[in-house]
């Protein structure tokens, strides 16, 4: 007898028998709903992550499933449609899902994900301590395109794999570009000098961290270098460790404290060899290891030292410490190609405060100056560079560096009148008491984050 209802009893959708009397429709709609919950694995190489496929932008389409269930024993010869009747009776016809991508939202689910795959190329150093080339390694980011295609050709079955879709990132340094500098030969350099023991120490190990991961790179003509991409998270796994930095206008303790002064040291190597520099802040406060205006803070991601290589040779940074207190940054590749003057004019715009903290974890009667006080300036760098070739060029930038209190630590006992003296340049005092906040504390450089010194 061939079939008269809509979809032929005991037909399988899905590996699963459409229940006797229900509807087909609400029956798929119901699966479709709970099917959403299912997981998926994404993986590419190191990397796996899950998601269910509601998430990922993948569904029952309903339409499409119940119109292919319908032509089973309904469409072509009588004699097929009762053969295809009596099979589904007997649970042999298995009908199976047709899934649909809703592709905007797939394709914004792949975008969240890419950052987790994304690996950053590395080029190809000089190791010149240890006389070694490192050779590049090819970084990777996701194809959002190809790795669609993946999700719209699944089957997305229980415990399903999906291979996620790369394309690879050359770097711009290979080993073979090595032999094209003349490591003989400094265009400029720049040393700056710190302490190593004490509270000092963490400062010294990122020092020496920082500048060991910009050692040996090449910058051909054109080239722009970028210091946070070179460097990295500023992280325990990344090799840094805790040391002082500044948070609004107070130094606290954070991971990666030291590494302005690999960034500040390389930015006046660069300044003095007459490179450009498209992306270069000045710290919220004078740095006491390099002159205003030379400094160039950095914090992870958000703000950056970019430095070009604009000579017509490759040039090479070497970044390492001639003694255990000294940091030196040096452009090799080629004799200096001008002679650079940089003078600035600093303008006293604001006095400091002192502020006094009320530390219940202090010993009775003790104080302790967390903190020194500086003013606030106004700078002004002219740059005259004066080449070789009889060239001639000038420009200038500004710097400014905010007021930074002068911060004292206090037992609950301890009278503020048997503090030091106000010096010349510290205007109020500020007493806060235990739990209370400053009443101004303006962010690093207009950023929320803490950034090393």
């Amino acid at each position: 007898m061939l079939p008269t209802s809509p979809v032929v009893r005991g037909l399988s959708v899905g590996e699963r028998f459409l229940p006797d009397g229900a509807a087909p429709a609400a029956w798929l709609a119901a699966r479709r709903d709970a099917l959403r919950e299912r997981v998926v694995r994404l993986r590419h190489d190191d990397v796996e992550l899950t998601a269910t496929l509601g998430e990922a932008g993948v569904e029952v389409d309903v339409d499409e499933t119940l119109a292919a269930a319908r032509r089973v024993g309904h469409e072509g010869p009588w004699a097929r449609r009762l053969r295809e009747a009596r099979g589904a009776r007997r649970g042999e016809i298995d009908v199976p899902l047709t899934w649909a991508v809703d592709e905007p939202r797939a394709r914004a689910f792949l975008e969240r994900l890419a950052p987790q795959i994304y690996r950053a190329p590395v080029d190809a150093r000089l190791d010149l301590a240890n006389r070694r080339k490192i050779p590049e390694q090819a970084g990777r980011a996701l194809d959002v395109e190809a790795s669609l295609a993946a999700l719209r050709a699944g089957e997305h079955g229980d415990e399903e794999l999906i291979e996620l879709a790369v394309r690879q990132i050359l770097p711009q340094v290979v080993v073979a570009d090595l032999v094209s500098v003349d490591v003989t030969r400094v265009v400029a350099a720049y040393e700056t000098k710190f302490k190593h023991h004490g509270k000092e120490a963490g400062r010294a190990r990122n020092i020496r961290n920082a500048a060991s991961k910009i050692d040996g790179t090449i910058l051909a003509p054109g080239d722009t270098f970028s210091f946070n991409a070179h460097v990295g998270p500023r992280t325990a796994k990344n090799g840094f460790t805790i040391a002082p930095e500044i948070l609004g206008d107070e130094t606290v303790p954070g991971y990666g404290g030291g590494t302005c002064q690999v960034s500040s040291t390389l930015y006046a190597a660069s300044l003095f060899g007459a490179l450009d520099t498209p992306d270069r802040q000045s710290h919220s406060r004078p740095s006491a290891y390099i002159p205003m205006g030379l400094d160039a803070m950095v914090t992870y991601p958000e703000s950056d030292l970019k430095i070009k290589n604009t000579l017509p040779f490759p040039i090479m940074i070497h970044a390492y410490l001639p003694e255990p207190t000294v940091l030196r940054v040096e452009i090799l590749g080629g004799d200096p190609v001008a002679e650079v003057q940089h003078h600035v004019s600093a303008e006293h715009t604001d006095d400091f405060i002192r502020r006094i903290y009320v530390k219940s974890e202090l010993a009775e009667g003790k104080v302790k100056r967390h903190q020194k006080g500086s003013c606030g300036y106004d700078v002004r760098s002219f740059v005259t560079v004066r080449y070789k070739d009889g060239r001639a060029s000038e420009r200038s930038y500004s710097s400014e560096y905010r007021p930074a209190p002068e911060v004292f630590w206090v037992a609950p006992d301890y009278d503020p009148q048997a503090l030091p003296a106000l010096s010349e340049h510290a205007k109020a005092v500020e007493e806060l008491r235990e739990g209370e906040s400053p009443a101004e504390a303006p962010a690093a450089a207009g950023q929320g984050g803490a950034y090393s010194m």
